[in-house]
């Protein structure tokens, strides 16, 4: 085989890998991020050493907000990667860094929140309305 009938034939085949990859990006499945951020909205309990704290998340302008009971809330931003339910923030008045991840019972609802900071996790359950 000369060298540039080579050439053409893995260009040619780099190509359809290219062209199959795109294809099968465009059959990923889409998030709705409205329909993600509806869903964990609302108020989880934390229990932080024995004591019950009150962690509420709200969608604004299509942006996922949260804080505990009284504090001013900060914007939560999506984690990207495979899991739509995994966010992360960082507080302004003192850098802590936290990863929060919402989580699904049997019958697909959200009803928990994990969150992990400096080595700890913390799991509440979302209270009821």
């Amino acid at each position: 085989m000369k060298k540039q009938t080579y050439v053409l034939v893995v260009l040619g085949l780099a190509l359809i890998l290219v062209s199959a990859a795109a294809a099968a990006q465009d059959k990923a499945p889409q998030v709705d991020m409205k329909k993600i951020l509806a869903e964990v909205s609302g108020t989880y309990e934390m229990d932080m050493q024995g004591q019950i704290m009150a962690l509420t998340f709200f969608e604004k302008d299509g942006k996922l907000f949260g804080a505990p009971e009284g504090e001013t809330p900060e914007e939560i931003l999506p984690v990207k990667g495979d899991n739509p339910l995994k966010f992360e923030v960082t507080l302004a008045d003192n850098g802590n860094h936290f990863e929060i991840t919402f989580g699904r019972n049997e019958k697909g609802e959200v009803d928990k929140c994990t969150l992990n900071f400096q080595g700890m996790e913390v799991v509440g359950p979302k209270k009821k309305k």
